[in-house]
C-alpha cells in the first residue's frame, strides 16, 4: 500500500485560530479556511521535494538544467535507476538446479556489490564466503541484463552445481 506523506499533515493551533477568526462563526467557512491552509502547506512541501529531487538528479549526472529546460541523459538515467533500484522482487530463479555465484567487484563499485549481495540474499542464497553464494537456479535473464547494465557482468561468474549420486560399494568376501 502506498501512503502520501502529505496526508499526515495536521493543522496546528495557529491554523485553527486563523480559520476561526476568518470564519465569522460559520462552521462551513471555518472548515474551508482550515482546508485551504493545509492545502497550501502540502503544495509547499511538494515544491520543496521537487527541487531536492532535481538537485540530486543533476548532481548524479542524470539530468542537466539550463534555465527553464531540463535535459535527460538516457544512458545515465538507466544506470541511475538500476543502481538505486532495490532488489528485483517480481522475478525469481528457477528451482531445478543448484548454482554457485562467485563475484569479485572492486571497492569503487561498493553500492553495486551491496545490491548484488542483497539480491541473491533475497532469493534465498546461502553465503559460503563473502563473495561466494549457493542457491537455486537457473538465474533469470533479467538478472543477467541487470549485471550488464551495471557493468559488472565480467566480474560475476555463475556455476552449475552437479550433485553426484552416492555410490554404495558392496564388499565382496
Amino acid at each position: 500500500m502506498c501512503y502520501d506523506y502529505n496526508m499526515f499533515i495536521q493543522p496546528t493551533i495557529l491554523d485553527h485560530l486563523i480559520a476561526f477568526l476568518l470564519s465569522a462563526n460559520s462552521s462551513c467557512l471555518y472548515r474551508r479556511n482550515l482546508w485551504l491552509r493545509i492545502k497550501a502547506k502540502r503544495q509547499n512541501l511538494r515544491a520543496e521535494a521537487f527541487r531536492q529531487h532535481i538537485y540530486r538528479l543533476n548532481k548524479n549526472g542524470v539530468i542537466k538544467t539550463d534555465g527553464e529546460m531540463i535535459y535527460i541523459h538516457k544512458r545515465n538515467l538507466s544506470r541511475f535507476i538500476v543502481k538505486n533500484n532495490s532488489v528485483m522482487k517480481n522475478i525469481s530463479p528457477g528451482k531445478t538446479q543448484k548454482v554457485l555465484v562467485s563475484f569479485d567487484i572492486p571497492e569503487v563499485k561498493k553500492k553495486t556489490r551491496d545490491w548484488l549481495r542483497n539480491q541473491i540474499r533475497f532469493w534465498g542464497f546461502k553465503m559460503i564466503h563473502k563473495s561466494l553464494w549457493l542457491g537455486s537456479g537457473p538465474l533469470p535473464k533479467e538478472f543477467n541484463n541487470r549485471l550488464r547494465q551495471l557493468g559488472i557482468d565480467g566480474n560475476v561468474k555463475v556455476f552449475k552445481v552437479l550433485l553426484k549420486p552416492h555410490n554404495t560399494l558392496s564388499r565382496s568376501r
